[in-house]
């Protein structure tokens, strides 16, 4: 039987879903910025790639795969991670995963155990609490700084206690749509440093970087280039916009204190909680995935007009620089479901922040299609903030 704590984590989403089917009989004409699908389809080269594995012969390619999956696959991605990231990664230090959300779960099981506690910045992804509760594990919400979104490393220092097993972030960050400089997450390894040498007790660092590929060029900086014992997650569905196909995997920092035995211990968790590889499809796909260029320019000239264009209306954006989506201020004086419920009814799907553990925006996915984000642009004008009221919510003379 699910728990009342779970239940209390996963009813925001399903309340939404709930705004969704009801609103469902619009048909085309619904205007779904909710969630990442995108709708030019996943990219040709991709799909060429898949193709390929499906008309090769090799011997038992479709069958099943070691735990933590193939070498060649395993191969692959440390390549292209000692090139990315600039660090020895080799095959032994990833574990391959049916996803992003799969990798979490590893990554966290290796972190700590129940009772541990997980340090989350918030706003994040919505269910980064629900997987470390639903391993008995204590999730620890910190704000960010209020306004610039940026981590409040003060605040994140006073949250670690002798229980503390874990700082579990996305970077960059799912909703807001920040890139995390280099400097914050230097400063956070050296937060992290300090606080383990305190409580005598080690600390892993688990950066999500599902939406990395997602930055302007150049300016993404790893967590893990700057704290020994971290663990990278990564999706290339995203990449490649197929995110139904889920494929993703678990990195360990070869600069990890305890490197071979955590990836080892991945490895078996597999194997126990049943969360196996990627399909033998998918894994024999990455070696030409990861050396396909995405054209990753509609996502990026979207968010600059569709942050402008919100702004002009009257709207609060929060300034994005990655990922695929906008997070966006709700009308002062409103409460973040009833707006999102009303944009339904106007035809656009959104999610509000308490999806995302916060409150006062919601979030808008920059892979609809080109006919439903003009028709959103319309809807959000005519819902837009009153231009009376600022974003204190105090009323202003006309």
């Amino acid at each position: 039987m699910i728990s009342p704590e779970l239940t209390s984590l996963i009813e925001p989403l399903e309340r939404f879903e709930g705004i969704r089917r009801r609103v469902a009989r619009l048909g085309d004409r619904l205007c779904d910025l909710s969630y990442a699908n995108y709708y030019g389809g996943a990219q040709e080269d991709a799909k060429r790639a898949i193709r390929a594995v499906l008309d090769s012969d090799r011997l038992l390619g479709l069958q099943y795969s070691p735990f933590g999956g193939h070498t060649l696959a395993r191969r692959a991605v440390g390549d292209a991670l000692r090139v990315s990231h600039g660090l020895p990664f080799v095959f032994s230090d990833i574990v391959l995963t049916p996803g992003a959300m799969a990798a979490l779960q590893l990554a966290l099981r290796v972190a700590g155990q129940p009772g541990d506690e997980v340090i989350i910045p918030v706003p994040c992804w919505l269910d980064y609490p629900l997987y470390v509760r639903s391993l008995g594990m204590v999730p620890v919400l910190v704000p960010v700084e209020p306004g610039s979104f940026d981590l409040d490393l003060t605040a994140l220092e006073h949250a670690v206690s002798p229980r503390t097993c874990s700082v579990l972030l996305s970077t960059p960050n799912n909703p807001t749509g920040r890139n995390i400089p280099a400097r914050f997450l230097q400063a956070l390894a050296c937060v992290l440093r300090s606080a383990e040498a305190r409580t005598n007790k080690p600390i892993t660092a688990i950066a999500d970087e599902t939406h990395r590929d997602f930055t302007t060029s150049g300016q993404f900086s790893s967590l893990v280039g700057f704290f020994e014992r971290s663990l990278v997650i990564y999706s290339f569905g995203k990449r490649h916009f197929m995110q139904g196909q889920r494929l993703g995997y678990v990195g360990v920092s070869p600069h990890h204190p305890s490197r071979c035995d955590v990836a080892d211990e991945i490895v078996r968790w597999t194997r126990i909680t049943g969360l196996a590889t990627p399909t033998a499809l998918m894994q024999g796909a990455i070696p030409a995935l990861l050396a396909l260029e995405a054209d990753l320019e509609p996502i990026a000239g979207w968010r600059r007009r569709l942050g402008h264009e919100l702004s002009v209306i009257g709207y609060s954006v929060v300034k994005a620089d990655a990922t695929m989506f906008l997070y966006v201020r709700t009308p002062a004086g409103r409460d973040d479901f009833d707006f999102i419920t009303d944009l339904a009814a106007a035809g656009v799907l959104a999610l509000p922040a308490p999806c995302f553990h916060h409150e006062g925006y919601f979030r808008l996915a920059l892979t609809a299609s080109e006919r439903m984000l003009q028709r959103a642009l319309t809807v959000f004008s005519d819902l837009g903030p009153d231009p009376a009221i600022d974003s204190r919510g105090s009323v202003q003379p006309r």
